[in-house]
């Protein structure tokens, strides 16, 4: 288990380890385009050579110590078709460059529902989903997994509880597919699932291992909830500060102690090192 945080890419890629080593972060996760959308830089195998060159001189493992997130205007479900093709292309690419700075993991949302009419919604959803998941894997040679993040729940957002991301890794498993899982805690906890106390922590991750299997969890966002539990508001907050607060929060690095994982904090960077600090001392 490596703790870590989000860092920037202001100036390129090639500039995140030395900011995580800075913060003396033992791993991190990073966007590899504006995640607000925009024309993608491209990622050269020169640039990528020279991130990875930064990776060795800052000690950051490759295909280990850190992990890229995809931009917010993926939707699987999108009746857009622009906005559709647009995310299986754009996810399909984030693999590949991930595959070419060795990063393992894509952490990606899902993506919303509100486009969808009629009836059987969550049919409707699954079909949509699926079909992208099978078009962004269509001749992938890389080694980067992609990995579905559990998301607060606001609106008709997809993927907020585990009955629905476990649905669509083993529905990708039987067609030859493999997916990951990433646990959000402030997230998970508005879309609740409590973490406040280390009991009930502890429940939470026997439903992931039953409904999506622990083996498939590869990375949790460590972070506190602003927003009450079950609120369905995605609000970050400083570790220990907010509703979960640090007994729940302890449980869950307990919980994840002895997997081969990466934690990382997407806390305001204005307490950032508090709230590594504070975390590194909840794995002691």
């Amino acid at each position: 288990m490596k703790i870590g945080c989000h860092v920037s890419i202001a100036g390129g890629i090639e500039n995140a380890p030395s900011r995580a080593r800075q913060l003396d972060c033992e791993s991190f996760q990073m966007f590899t385009r504006s995640p607000r959308g925009g024309k993608a830089k491209e990622i050269t195998p020169q640039i990528a050579q020279i991130f990875l060159d930064e990776c060795e001189k800052a000690d950051f493992k490759p295909s280990s110590d850190y992990v890229t997130h995809t931009s917010y205007f993926i939707n699987l479900a999108s009746e857009n078709n622009r906005i559709y093709y647009g995310s299986i292309s754009s996810l399909r690419k984030e693999l590949e460059v991930a595959s070419l700075i060795k990063a393992p993991f894509v952490i990606t949302h899902i993506g919303s529902s509100k486009d969808l009419k009629g009836k059987n919604i969550q049919k409707q959803i699954n079909k949509k989903v699926m079909k992208g998941i099978k078009k962004i894997h269509e001749n992938y040679q890389g080694e980067a997994l992609l990995v579905l993040e559990i998301a607060a729940g606001s609106g008709n957002i997809i993927g907020d509880n585990f009955e629905e991301i476990g649905f669509f890794i083993k529905q990708a498993k039987k067609d030859g597919i493999n997916l990951g899982f990433c646990f959000d805690t402030c997230h998970s906890f508005a879309a609740g699932y409590d973490l406040r106390t280390s009991q009930s922590t502890d429940q939470v991750f026997e439903q992931i291992d039953k409904i999506i299997g622990i083996e498939n969890l590869k990375c949790i966002h460590f972070n506190d909830s602003m927003a009450p539990f079950d609120s369905h508001k995605d609000q970050h907050e400083h570790i220990g500060k907010g509703e979960i607060g640090e007994e729940g929060l302890k449980e869950v690095i307990n919980q994840v102690k002895g997997l081969d994982i990466n934690v990382i904090l997407e806390t305001k960077h204005d307490k950032i090192e508090e709230d590594l600090e504070l975390t590194k001392n909840f794995a002691k």
